[in-house]
């Protein structure tokens, strides 16, 4: 089996180089294409990449994913890591980490990574394993929100031998077989509840944040883990009086209750992180494992990450919203300052190459300019539609000659990058963190 390599940001409309184009002609006719796509709300299908064969040529369009999958499976696969043109590696880990300090971006994780179990594993060493770091963090920042609050009680069925005691149904059959014919007189086997915190539920999360323990100590030549392992420490401390014998088909089937929000998403990716490890944590640590085909969305990361970084300036009641929906559409961010005069509609483009122009595309000034001339948006703004300038549009993009934190604040409205030919259409950049140690 052989792993095409190939990077973000690099694949464009760009053709493959000769090497990876000869690796991947055997696998396709002349004139045909692989797609891969992921399908989000509604059976929306989103590119993630697709490869065309022209010749001895193969050209690759992509669309801000990073991740693994099979052209052929079993025989050849491409695998898009997080590394931007100039040759630096995206921490999209950190990233990651500094979205889930927010509390609102819990509600819109979904779609921000898709696992395929259907399909072949594929075999790779473990410091490319972008898949299993990523639900690592992502559980680690659920769970560290669980257990500041405390552990949920619950009710559940214990079946016990007791000596000299009845509580709750005794089992005549198990008493018979386990005590009266080996002269255990005076014990019953008993089922009853319990209302306490070693419940199935509990255990699920437990079992997880083992694995997740292991393998964090597998990534430390990889990844900058410190964080995230001071964060397992304190939150297995909770965990203390909660047991780790649970059942794979306790796991399998376990439904958490959608009224506990963050319960239920904790108990779902300790699913998909057992799952991805086939339940048994004796390959953990191997130098070569297996991991499903997946996508991740860094478009949506880097959204994530916008968010967070305006949230630490905009920390009024309702100066900054992510996600509004407004006549069928979707809002990145809708700003309404406080202390600024002019309220902005904000939207994150993770392109780079905004950079290096005074413009932007023209399916991004239509986007967000169709945003910013929604009449709920002038409702909400208590704007009115006839006698107010149209709303400021702000688009955000990486730019690594920036800052990782923006420099203007609440108490001033600074002066942003207009974008030519547009009214009241700007630019800002942000520096996203990078890995300073590269893979090998």
């Amino acid at each position: 089996m052989k792993v095409i390599k190939l990077q973000e940001q690099f694949l464009n409309n760009t053709d493959l180089p000769l090497a990876d184009s000869e690796a991947i002609i055997p696998y396709m006719d002349d004139k045909s294409e692989v797609v891969f796509n992921i399908q989000k709300d509604r059976g929306r299908n989103e590119l993630c990449l697709s490869l065309t064969r022209t010749g001895n040529n193969v050209h690759a369009t992509d669309s801000y994913f990073v991740g693994m999958d099979w052209i052929k499976e079993n025989e050849l696969a491409v695998m898009v890591s997080p590394k931007m043109n100039d040759g630096f590696e995206i921490d999209y880990i950190r990233m990651l980490n500094e979205a889930l300090c927010e509390p609102d971006n819990y509600e819109h994780l979904k779609d921000l990574i898709t696992i395929h179990f259907n399909k072949p594993s594929i075999r790779i060493t473990h410091q490319k394993d972008l898949l299993s770091i990523f639900l690592i963090t992502e559980y680690l920042n659920i769970l560290e929100r669980i257990v500041r609050k405390g552990l949920k009680k619950s009710f559940y069925i214990v079946k016990d031998n007791l000596n000299n005691k009845v509580r709750g149904r005794i089992l005549i059959n198990s008493t018979i077989r386990q005590n009266i014919t080996r002269g255990r007189i005076t014990n019953n086997v008993c089922c009853y509840q319990v209302y306490d915190i070693d419940s199935p539920e509990n255990r699920i999360l437990k079992k997880a944040l083992c694995f997740c323990e292991r393998q964090l100590k597998v990534y430390r030549n990889a990844f900058d883990t410190t964080e995230l392992e001071q964060k397992g420490r304190f939150i297995k401390s909770f965990f203390d009086q909660v047991g780790e014998d649970v059942s794979i088909k306790t796991i399998k089937v376990f439904n958490g209750n959608p009224v506990f929000k963050e319960y239920y998403n904790a108990i779902h990716f300790a699913q998909l992180l057992l799952r991805r490890f086939s339940y048994d944590i004796s390959i953990l640590g191997k130098n070569e494992i297996e991991t499903p085909p997946f996508w991740i969305d860094m478009s949506k990361l880097f959204e994530l990450y916008i968010f967070r970084r305006l949230r630490q300036i905009f920390t009024g009641k309702g100066e900054i919203r992510y996600h509004l929906r407004a006549h069928y559409q979707e809002l990145d961010y809708l700003l309404k300052p406080i202390v600024w005069t002019d309220p902005y509609v904000i939207d994150a483009k993770y392109k780079p190459c905004y950079k290096f122009k005074d413009g932007i595309a023209r399916d991004d000034a239509r986007q967000i300019s169709g945003y910013a001339r929604l009449s709920r948006i002038y409702k909400i703004l208590r704007l009115d539609e006839d006698t107010t300038l149209p709303i400021k549009c702000l688009i955000i993009y990486p730019d690594q000659d920036q800052e990782e934190q923006f420099e203007f604040t609440r108490l001033e409205e600074p002066t942003f990058d207009k974008v030519s030919s547009y009214v009241r259409i700007y630019k800002l950049g942000i520096r996203l963190p990078v890995i300073k140690n590269e893979i090998v």
